[in-house]
């Protein structure tokens, strides 16, 4: 019998959607369907003295003008998921149109729906809004002072504390050789996925029934945020299209689509609302971290204990998944460490920007910035080579399952090898041979990161349903609660499903995305997608297997249909080590990436060539946050970088060929031993090149403190002095 699993397949899913056979949420057309566009707060903080739509009304093809009055007190302000460590402080909830004051730039204000998308933006221009500005809270850093807390009902700005730690900390620091401190900053991002967001409204006043269409990774999320939120006994059906790409800001249920539904089912018509990239680069943010380090360390290098203290900006308010970055940064911290003493706390704090929330890896970036440049600047401090002080910290193969002194529990791994052949691939010996004998201007550096990243998320998502149906003609049917966004999730499906029942994977059908399919379901996010979603459909498939050969191989009449649910016990956890290798410019504090290994351990591949792709995209992202990315304010709290013109995307040309391997440990958590690559690269990739770029400038005799993403030109060169 033919293996798949384990087989470089091209994608099934290509052909469809290279040929133009999509279909997005902005393909859909509905009769009589209506338009809307949001007007956006143009100010970071200021009461609204009021709002004249006066014009707009009156303006060709306008259906409805709606603003933060209409909405008060029949639609909620949108909540976050309480989740384990946010603690009983009340948060700042996102009301779905401002009501008194707008309190970030772009925000929400008021709602245009019109016959046209071109009537919706041009009625939308003519609302008149009269501000009192307000001065803005936009340090992190004094917002934590409480000082003059955002939101007075709530009486601080500090609205989220999670910590994390073990061991004897104060020991661990008296017995130093040295201490080593250092404050890390990561900037604001933006997802930027080809496709912005989107929704499509249909309702039926005669049945209750409101189909929604919508570019999510949780279409049950939105369902039940809909139904929770809307006025009146409605019964919501969520369907989930193709979607293009979500990088974790699809996860959330937002405002505008909250105003769009609520118009949808005022006017009893089909409305469509579509976000423009002017309105993501304002709206769709992650990351915002900075990080205060300390570090007790023996002279060979030992780690004996760590403190770490964290300011996340979390913006004005909350939105549904606001928390989650938070806490499995602070748990995430330890990295592939044995440090036996770590005290960890992370404050969230309100400032007169945009809500941040879930970005790709989620709380692992901003774990392996604090971690692994604090390891750079300990081996300098001691005069140790980067590579070493991180072979004589790794957990031990042979110490599995390993308890971290953050809480978490590490299943599986093999730190030391996947390591050491990312530096024979990059050849760092000679590299580092090479950077003793350079005299200027132009310096090589070289940076390693080795990362470690949990598959499947808290236990809240954890589970998924699953429903195989066998075909009385053989055909094989798949409905599964992931709902995907570019990972070839029918291509690795139908591979298990080939390899478990023996069929072509031609004969496996993928269902998903449709709230009406399953009951319930934890989508696509924290990389649960296979390690989740992909091990419920295998179980499923094992019993219909089993019936089968129970039958003698015969179908029935009517098929064989398995529904189950199951549950992944406990999160693996996938490795990764890279090493980047940059020329800097010591004349222009120009900085080009030459060369770029790296080796990932995501337990068994079930398609070698979608995890090559998977790790390709995400290094290229995360040299894009080390290098280019990065939402940049003015004092003023004014945003400078708000399209492509300013956002630095990284382009083809300027990334090297990627040298990559994989190394397959699998869990034990699971039954096809995986351990997820969605965001594993990019955990690695941005501290990789940042430490490359330090490395760089300290061999140029620059002071690398203070030296942080994103790591433009201007930023270098003034760090050379």
């Amino acid at each position: 019998m033919t293996t798949y699993r384990g087989q470089g397949m091209a994608r099934m899913e290509d052909e469809r959607l290279l040929r133009g056979g999509g279909t997005f949420v902005d393909d859909i057309q509905l009769d009589g369907m209506l338009h809307a566009a949001v007007l956006r707060s143009t100010e970071p903080h200021a009461r609204i003295r009021s709002i004249d739509a006066a014009a707009a009304l009156a303006s060709p093809g306008v259906a409805a003008v709606y603003t933060g009055a209409d909405l008060d007190g029949v639609v909620p302000d949108i909540g976050a998921i309480r989740r384990e460590g946010m603690g009983e402080t009340p948060i700042p909830e996102h009301p779905v149109l401002a009501k008194d004051r707008v309190c970030y730039v772009g925000q929400p204000v008021a709602i245009v729906v019109a016959s046209t998308r071109a009537q919706a933006f041009d009625s939308r221009d003519s609302i008149a809004v009269d501000y009192e500005p307000l001065p803005p809270l936009l340090d992190p850093r004094e917002s934590a002072s409480d000082a003059d807390p955002l939101h007075p009902d709530i009486g601080t700005n500090v609205v989220m504390r999670t910590e994390a730690g073990a061991g004897n900390v104060a020991e661990a620091f008296e017995n130093a050789d040295a201490i080593v401190e250092a404050s890390y900053e990561i900037p604001r991002l933006v997802a930027m996925p080809m496709e912005c967001r989107g929704i499509v409204i249909a309702p039926d006043a005669e049945s209750g029934r409101l189909t929604v269409w919508t570019s999510t990774q949780v279409p049950h999320r939105v369902k039940t945020f809909l139904a929770m939120l809307l006025p009146g006994d409605l019964d919501v059906r969520v369907i989930t299209p193709d979607v293009g790409g979500g990088f974790g800001r699809k996860i959330e249920v937002w405002p505008e689509e909250v105003a769009a539904a609520y118009a949808a089912v005022q006017l009893g018509a089909p409305v469509k609302w579509t976000e423009q990239r002017s309105e993501s680069t304002l709206a769709s943010h992650g990351r915002g971290f900075t990080a205060d380090v300390e570090a007790a360390v023996r002279s060979d290098g030992t780690m004996l204990g760590v403190r770490i203290r964290m300011l996340a900006d979390m913006g004005a308010y909350f939105l549904t998944s606001s928390g989650g970055p938070l806490g499995n940064a602070v748990q995430r911290v330890a990295g592939p460490y044995a440090i036996p003493a770590m005290d960890v706390e992370c404050l969230g704090v309100t400032t007169n920007r945009p809500p941040t929330g879930p970005y790709r890896g989620a709380g692992g970036p901003e774990a392996a910035v604090p971690i692994e440049r604090i390891m750079d600047d300990a081996a300098r401090r001691l005069g140790m080579d980067p590579a070493e002080i991180r072979r004589r910290n790794f957990i031990p193969a042979d110490a599995f399952p390993y308890e971290t002194a953050t809480g978490l529990l590490y299943d599986s791994g093999d730190f030391h090898t996947a390591f050491d052949r990312a530096l024979g691939m990059a050849g760092y010996a000679g590299l580092r041979e090479r950077q003793a004998s350079e005299r200027g201007p132009f310096r090589t550096g070289i940076g390693v990161a080795t990362v470690t990243k949990a598959s499947g998320g808290k236990a809240n998502v954890r589970k998924s349903l699953a429903r195989v149906e066998m075909k009385p003609d053989g055909r094989v049917v798949i409905v599964t609660d992931v709902s995907p966004h570019g990972q070839g999730t029918a291509t690795s499906f139908s591979q298990i499903a080939a390899d478990t029942l023996g069929v072509a994977p031609e004969m496996v059908e993928l269902h998903h995305g449709d709230t009406d399919e399953l009951a319930s379901g934890g989508g696509t996010t924290s990389s649960r997608g296979l390690a989740v979603g992909g091990n419920a459909a295998y179980v499923a498939l094992q019993e219909v297997k089993r019936r089968l050969e129970a039958a003698d191989g015969v179908i029935p009449a009517n098929g064989i249909t398995v529904e189950l649910e199951w549950e992944l016990p406990a999160n693996p956890f996938g490795f990764a080590a890279h090493v980047a290798v940059v020329e800097l410019d010591e004349g222009t504090g120009d900085v080009r990436l030459t060369d770029y290994a790296a080796v990932h351990d995501c337990g068994p591949m079930i398609n070698p060539v979608i995890v090559r792709g998977q790790i390709q995209g995400g290094i290229a992202q995360g040299i894009g946050q080390a290098l280019s990315e990065g939402m940049l304010y003015t004092a003023a709290g004014q945003p400078q970088t708000a399209s492509f013109m300013t956002y630095g995307i990284p382009i083809a040309e300027s990334l090297p060929a990627f040298a990559l391997e994989n190394q397959q440990t699998p869990s034990p958590t699971n039954p096809l031993g995986i351990k997820g690559i969605g965001e594993l690269p990019t955990v690695a990739a941005p501290v990789a090149v940042t430490n490359a770029v330090a490395d760089a400038l300290a061999r140029s005799g620059a002071d690398v403190s203070g030296v942080d993403m994103p790591l433009l030109t201007e930023r270098v060169w003034r760090a050379l002095g």
